[in-house]
């Protein structure tokens, strides 16, 4: 896996915490996401374990985990994966 950073675009404010959004905490990539059953948490993209206890709301995940040194980044990530027993063969389409 491969985070490619774009530029910055704002720091901490209201809207950094939507579903979708990557914010750059310590030069670490987080991801704000949402399960199915409608918690809220923060997954480290850099090796993509859940960072947060889940949370109901994203007011409550801003409120009790983020931090002044959040900022809301633009990324581009790039995810090699292969099939458990496949060979990687580049002819093949």
């Amino acid at each position: 896996m491969e985070i490619e950073y774009k530029n910055s675009v704002k720091d901490i404010s209201k809207g950094i915490y939507k579903m979708g959004n990557v914010i750059s905490r310590f030069e670490s990539p987080f991801l704000v996401a949402r399960d199915d059953a409608g918690f809220y948490c923060l997954v480290d993209l850099s090796n993509g374990r859940i960072f947060t206890p889940r949370c109901a709301g994203l007011d409550i995940l801003a409120e009790d985990y983020g931090s002044v040194g959040d900022k809301l980044v633009k990324a581009k990530l790039i995810v090699d994966y292969g099939l458990v027993g496949d060979e990687e063969d580049e002819d093949t389409k």
